[in-house]
């Protein structure tokens, strides 16, 4: 069921609202096959299927712009528990429909190579389409990476690339590096990303604080400060409004990197800013004192203190900052045998504990609890955030991030009545512990279509989405305003 003719079975979604990021209308919507070809009231139109949404809203699935896959740390000597397969379920059952994960360098590999083999295993195991940026190592590791950048966006449709300003001597670019990456972005129509942290501000404070004996996991917090993250955000900017070309920075989790971001956008600069939902609903109050057990919260940038969420919320309902994803890095806290060393593997010091949390279930969920159902954002601008902003800032739209004649039909039905209690138990991401574990939400997808498979229906999986596959997505330019 992976090939073939397409399946021209029609569908159809009778009395639900249409929710877009440009508005909201009472519509059926009517698919064919992968597609959808028809949105209307009353059309008196006949399909194989019909879903019925009455009293729910119909949305584009969401897109996760950043994920990490059974992906490898530390000089891949461990990995996220999370493989494709259980985490694209994971993401399905979230109303998630496509997400773009990270290719980075293996060292016995070019980047090409290291991104055509983790295409391939991607393809044979997840349930959902995906796409893959590329991670650009410093020169030292690899002379001729542009010579693969060129190659990437040619052949493989790779038209997003993220550099790290963190991490000095594994994969943090020097400035001139940074800069000369944003040339041939410019020059090719790719979109460079960063991950903005000075490595070298860090660096200093983990020595500071090993110096003093502080090595336990509530440390890490403070090692990656405020002013870290917004030097290096700064910069960025700078760099990309010197060479004319647009910028994405992942993962904002300070009010003081947002500020740079929002002020640049002000003055007409093509900068996004992506946050998450761990900067949003958790805080350093509600691990501050777990001792080892903090090490569940640990990711990079950090989760901060709780009066830094307003600002953060503030920026992202009123388009200071752009999209919202999770930056997925699945760990368990308890180590199982199949797996490499997991977030315990170093009790008591920071610096060895592997950097990520989950969330790539939970993240519509728990922005719809806290954003709209709150009355923060409303559900155009969730949409927004969660789906449109990511499809066009990557290539995708309007093939995704809408629901639009013609668009794929990556569909969720959503019922802003359903009640749910999340927990690590019921989660189908492979992790043992939840950050949002015993939060109660009312709004949940209870149905999921990927180009019009019927993944989940009344939240549980179907036949159809074991035995198909999601597509690997050649993108095109970033789609700016």
């Amino acid at each position: 069921m992976t090939g073939g003719a397409p399946d021209r079975r029609t569908i159809l979604i009778s009395g639900g609202t249409v929710v877009n990021a440009e508005g909201f209308v009472r519509a059926d919507v009517l698919i064919a096959g992968e597609r959808i070809v028809g949105i209307g009231v009353d059309q008196g139109w006949q399909a194989d299927e019909v879903i019925d949404a009455t009293g729910k809203y119909i949305m584009p699935g969401g897109i996760d712009a950043h994920t990490h896959l059974e992906y490898p740390i530390d000089g891949f000597t461990t990995r996220t528990s999370d493989d494709f397969a259980t985490g694209s379920v994971a993401a399905a059952f979230g109303g998630t429909t496509m997400f773009i994960d990270f290719v980075k360098k293996h060292p016995e590999q070019s980047l090409f190579e290291t991104f055509a083999d983790r295409r391939a295993t991607a393809e044979q195991k997840s349930i959902i389409d995906f796409g893959l940026h590329a991670i650009v190592p410093p020169l030292a590791q690899q002379p001729d990476v542009h010579d693969d950048l060129r190659r990437l966006r040619a052949e493989q449709g790779a038209s997003s690339w993220k550099f790290f300003m963190a991490y000095p001597g594994t994969q943090m670019v020097e400035d001139d590096e940074l800069l000369a990456g944003m040339d041939l972005a410019r020059e090719l129509g790719a979109l460079p990303m960063v991950h903005a942290e000075n490595g070298h501000m860090i660096n200093r404070a983990v020595q500071r604080l090993l110096d003093d004996g502080n090595t336990a996991e509530v440390f890490h917090a403070e090692a990656h400060g405020h002013a870290s993250e917004a030097e290096a955000v700064h910069r960025a900017i700078v760099l990309a409004e010197e060479v004319g070309t647009p910028l994405y920075i992942v993962h904002v989790s300070s009010r003081l990197a947002a500020a740079e971001i929002a002020s640049a956008r002000s003055e007409g600069l093509e900068v996004w800013g992506e946050t998450c939902p761990q900067y949003l609903l958790t805080a350093r109050e509600d691990y501050e004192h777990l001792g080892e057990e903090a090490a569940g919260y640990i990711c990079s940038p950090p989760i901060r203190e709780r009066e830094n969420q307003d600002d953060l919320w503030r920026y992202l309902c009123a388009d200071g900052l752009s999209t919202l994803a999770t930056d997925h890095a699945a760990f368990c806290m308890h180590q199982t045998e199949d797996l490499p060393p997991q977030k315990l593997r170093s009790p008591g010091y920071f610096p060895k504990t592997p950097n990520g949390v989950p969330g790539l279930e939970d993240r519509l969920m728990v922005v719809w609890e806290a954003g709209v159902a709150s009355g923060r954002m409303d559900m155009c601008r969730f949409v927004e955030v969660t789906s449109a902003r990511p499809a066009k800032l990557f290539g995708l739209y309007p093939q995704k991030g809408t629901v639009s004649v013609g668009a794929d039909a990556d569909l969720i039905v959503w019922d802003p009545a359903a009640d749910h209690v999340i927990t690590s138990e019921g989660s189908h991401s492979r992790t043992d512990y939840n950050l949002y574990e015993g939060m109660r939400v009312t709004g949940l997808p209870v149905t999921v279509l990927s180009r019009g498979r019927i993944l989940i229906r009344d939240r549980e999986l179907q036949p159809e989405a074991r035995q198909t596959r999601g597509r690997y997505l050649e993108r095109g330019p970033a789609q700016l305003y």
